[in-house]
């Protein structure tokens, strides 16, 4: 049984996301098979989790952990007007929300311009516009711990608190919206009004910290065409290593006088060792960085606007870009990629943009 003062620290749950599997289960979600599911609105913003102890007292918290503090990011002084409204929960409780704005037309990178400033100026950009929680969960209410609670009961206590009469109105929390069935056509139709779309989950579901289970929920969410563009630049890799097991890494450097020495543990141990035991200051670096290679590329989108990408180039790829031949290509203007994204964000980059392949067959594609 967890207490309220596990979740400054719990990790969040993952949320399976493979739009591309046509399994039948997958079907069975889309579906609603014998109605064992139940869909909610995915809305475009940064995720929160909202701590209430109790009157003065509260957190508001990231999905990410700080790499400079070791602690989930604090967005409680920049959501002054949350705060106000949290002090009127019941003692202990716990919601998560998408923080955003209860409109289309805005995302992740808008709400990121207010999130990512420091608090005095994050309340003066919210002027006008204040930012909203829209919650679609509820971990612990009034010292009751819910996370082993099925879904479908943590959504319905969510609406009985948030949607009764006697909670305020005007207020800046709502709950985001539900759907029981075709949740196909919802997405759709959410996506086509400039929303993000749906998360489909296992009614029975508990909240799982950490983990993506697939089969118990299921992203529908917005997918752009994929398309070809003209890569300008070869991005190279960034040096340090700061994945979740530096330890069982396999790839280091240490730097003395006579310059950098690159250890492979896997089968430089000895080496390893003895530098540690000599006083080196060992370094966790990528596997880019250890074999010299490029980590990723800059491509130019119709609109003139630079992107980079470094999702989904393989290490053959990475391994290619490197070389003089790639360079030479590049600066001719004859290494394409082909790109696929969400979709283009407000700043006219593309979201999350992944790389489907190389190509050098188009050199004269636009010349």
């Amino acid at each position: 049984m967890r207490t309220i003062d596990d979740f400054p620290m719990m990790e969040p749950m993952k949320y399976y996301n493979n739009e591309d599997d046509l399994n039948l289960k997958r079907q069975a979600m889309l579906d609603n098979q014998d109605d064992l599911y139940i869909a909610t609105e995915k809305h475009d913003g940064d995720w929160g989790m909202f701590i209430h102890w109790t009157k003065g007292r509260n957190l508001i918290r990231s999905r990410s952990i700080s790499k400079v503090t070791g602690v989930y990011g604090d967005y409680t002084a920049k959501l002054p007007h949350l705060v106000d409204e949290m002090d009127n929960w019941p003692d202990n409780t716990v919601v998560l929300a998408e923080i955003c704005w209860n409109e289309y037309g805005t995302n992740a990178n808008t709400v990121g311009t207010i999130l990512r400033c420091l608090p005095p100026k994050a309340v003066e950009r919210q002027k006008t516009k204040k930012l909203y929680g829209l919650v679609f969960d509820m971990l612990m209410f009034n010292g009751q711990d819910l996370t082993a609670t099925p879904y479908i009961d943590r959504f319905d206590m969510i609406r009985d608190f948030f949607g009764n009469a006697g909670y305020p109105t005007g207020t800046y929390f709502e709950t985001t919206r539900c759907f029981r069935q075709d949740f196909p056509q919802w997405a759709s139709n959410i996506i086509a009004a400039g929303g993000e779309g749906l998360v489909i989950q296992l009614k029975s579901n508990p909240y799982m910290p950490g983990t993506r289970t697939a089969w118990k929920t299921l992203k529908l969410k917005q997918k752009m065409e994929t398309a070809e563009y003209l890569v300008i630049a070869a991005l190279p890799p960034k040096k340090v290593y700061e994945g979740d097991n530096p330890d069982g890494w396999k790839y280091w450097t240490f730097t003395n006088e006579e310059g950098e020495y690159f250890i492979n543990r896997e089968f430089e141990e000895p080496f390893y060792q003895s530098a540690a035991a000599a006083g080196e200051t060992l370094v966790p670096v990528t596997k880019p960085y250890y074999w010299g290679w490029k980590n990723g590329i800059t491509i130019m989108l119709p609109s003139g606007i630079e992107c980079d990408v470094a999702s989904g180039l393989t290490d053959a790829d990475r391994e290619w870009l490197a070389t003089p031949e790639a360079t030479q290509q590049i600066a001719l203007h004859q290494v394409w990629a082909e790109v696929a994204a969400m979709s283009v964000n407000d700043l006219g980059r593309l979201r999350h943009p992944y790389v489907v392949r190389l190509r050098t067959d188009l050199n004269d594609k636009g010349e």
